[in-house]
C-alpha cells in the first residue's frame, strides 16, 4: 500500500513495493480475464455486471490481493 513518507525508503523497499503493486495488477487482470470468458471472449460474467458491480469487484479484489 502507498506510504506517505517514502523519502525514507531504501531502494530495496521501493522496488519491493513496486513489485507488489505489479503482481496485484496482474492477478486482478487474470481474475477479470477468467470472469470475462478468457481468452478475450465478451460472454463472461464480468461483462454482465453493472458498472457499479464491476467497480465493487475491483475494490474487493484489491482487499483480497
Amino acid at each position: 500500500m502507498y506510504k506517505s513518507n517514502i523519502s525514507n525508503w531504501s531502494w530495496s523497499q521501493a522496488f519491493d513495493e513496486h513489485a507488489k503493486t505489479v503482481r496485484q495488477a496482474e492477478y486482478t487482470q487474470q481474475v477479470i480475464n477468467h470472469l470475462a470468458g478468457y481468452p478475450g471472449n465478451s460472454d463472461g460474467e464480468y461483462v454482465k455486471l453493472s458498472k457499479e458491480d464491476q467497480d465493487n469487484l475491483y475494490v474487493i479484489l484489491g482487499q483480497i490481493l
